[in-house]
């Protein structure tokens, strides 16, 4: 049965940004690069920190210490993409990867996610209590609301999430958001 109202509006645009997560300083331009050539140039970059020193989660399968930065796109997308944005992540995260088997490992690991005028939301294939499914594996999750001129905290989320180098990338993806 198809239901129609004039209720029902289509997915609002959203700034969509990746976190890339590596054992390497600097930009990991490949996956930039696999980035730019399926959706677009990107924009806002913030600063590379050490992810390691907020968590030990990936130092055994990247490799430690883990660095971390985010990208933009310059394009808005409609924000129900973010389905379709993860699964093309995780093939683009399979070909960074090594090993055979038992044996494969990633290199890389990238997670999107998007903004608007008043959230950020990320994309994951983990289930968890405060996660809604979105559909074909993938999870949501608000991480952070943008309420009283700044972003605030949740109890799930993720504490580079609240560093310094984030907050001013959100803060200039927001700005550009928003014009």
């Amino acid at each position: 049965m198809t239901y129609s109202s004039d209720r029902l509006k289509p997915s609002p645009l959203a700034k969509f940004f990746f976190a890339i997560a590596w054992k390497g300083k600097g930009a990991h331009t490949g996956v930039e690069k696999v980035l730019t050539n399926k959706f677009g140039p990107l924009t806002e970059r913030s600063a590379t920190y050490s992810f390691s020193e907020f968590s030990p989660y990936y130092d055994v399968e990247l490799g430690r210490p883990v660095w971390k930065y985010l990208v933009s796109l310059e394009r808005l997308m409609p924000a129900d993409q973010i389905v379709e944005v993860k699964h093309f992540v995780e093939e683009l995260e399979g070909r960074f990867s090594t090993g055979e088997g038992d044996d494969r490992r990633r290199t890389v690991n990238v997670d999107p996610g998007y903004l608007n005028g008043w959230q950020v939301v990320l994309s994951t294939v983990k289930n968890y209590t405060h996660r809604i499914s979105m559909g074909g594996g993938v999870f949501c999750e608000v991480t952070l609301i943008y309420k009283e001129g700044r972003f605030q905290k949740l109890p799930w989320t993720f504490p580079d999430y609240v560093s310094p180098p984030v907050l001013e990338f959100l803060k200039n993806a927001r700005e550009g958001y928003r014009q």
